[in-house]
């Protein structure tokens, strides 16, 4: 098994890049040197994180990215090979979400769900790990999963799903591109403060105020609660760059995941039980209620230790989309 990672990054491709946890990404490797390949479906926000990189001394290049488009992954690959090289290390970051009952969604719900999220993954694996392979150099894939790869949620049915595929396709590809000298990582994010809340989609046709009622609450305490608990998509990025250089296998990232990574494999039955709490928004609000004055509680030099240290405000305006 390979056993060494990559401590200095040549040519770094990124999707999902135009804000969020692909935005703070792009700019942890940029500002460790490397030359950052900036994809998303949005044109116009890869191009504002592109100009980020850039003002901080960086380089980078904008490409218009839809993951699910298999054809378009093919021609990237041809037009990096042509011009800046076949990239070292590929980060499959863009996702979406879709929260409603199970009998509620539709299959073009699903399908948008298993595209973007499974399927954009599998293409950027397809494509880049071939293209690494025949480079012969030592490269990295690193794929955002989510702590609900295992911890099961039932209003976020086919996002469960799709992120526990992509936590075992990490681990299956990981054993068949060691030969290749290539590692593979599976990131697994607990909350995070990026516009995926917000952009999150809803299906419930009976109930669809309460979920809209829900996701504000969410939204606010992302918003609230975000900068003191580290919700900050920068800790994600610290953990990606961290994967590529020790070349890590699935990593959880904040306490709430590697709680919930432990507890699914101690008791799967409490794992369903708490899930049962996020389901029911009479409980949410319970639950938000009494973290709220917990949280503020706690002591920064606690925080720190256990989240490592805060952004600066204006590292956190500069990550807004």
């Amino acid at each position: 098994m390979l056993l060494r990672g990559i401590r200095q990054p040549r040519l770094v491709l990124v999707t999902g890049a135009g804000s969020g946890i692909g935005r703070a990404t792009a700019r942890k490797f940029a500002a460790a040197g490397a030359t950052v390949v900036v994809t998303d479906i949005d044109l116009g926000t890869a191009r504002e994180t592109t100009a980020l990189i850039t003002a901080a001394g960086g380089n980078a290049h904008t490409f218009r990215l839809d993951v699910t488009d298999a054809e378009a992954w093919e021609a990237l690959a041809v037009t990096l090979r042509g011009s800046v090289g076949v990239p070292d290390v590929v980060v499959n970051n863009a996702g979406l979400a879709i929260v409603g009952r199970f009998l509620d969604q539709s299959l073009e719900d699903w399908r948008k769900v298993i595209d973007v999220d499974l399927w954009g993954v599998i293409h950027g694996c397809r494509v880049f790990g071939r293209e690494m392979a025949a480079s012969g150099r030592r490269g990295h894939i690193v794929n955002v999963a989510s702590c609900a790869a295992y911890g099961p949620c039932g209003p976020l049915a086919s996002y469960c799903v799709s992120k526990a595929a992509v936590r075992m396709l990490s681990e299956s590809l990981r054993i068949e591109l060691s030969p290749h000298d290539i590692g593979v990582s599976a990131i697994c994010p607990g909350a995070v403060a990026t516009n995926i809340v917000g952009h999150t989609e809803l299906r419930n046709n009976h109930e669809i105020s309460e979920f809209d009622a829900i996701r504000s609450r969410v939204s606010d305490l992302v918003a609230t609660l975000g900068p003191k608990l580290g919700f900050g998509p920068n800790h994600i990025a610290n953990a990606i760059h961290r994967a590529v250089r020790y070349n890590l296998a699935v990593v959880p990232v904040r306490p709430e995941s590697w709680a919930l990574y432990a507890a699914s494999r101690v008791s799967p039955g409490m794992v369903r039980g708490l899930s049962g709490v996020v389901a029911d928004g009479h409980r949410l609000d319970l639950a938000l209620r009494v973290a709220r004055p917990l949280v503020d509680r706690i002591p920064g030099s606690v925080k720190e230790m256990v989240l490592g240290p805060e952004p600066s405000p204006a590292f956190v305006k500069e990550l807004q989309p």
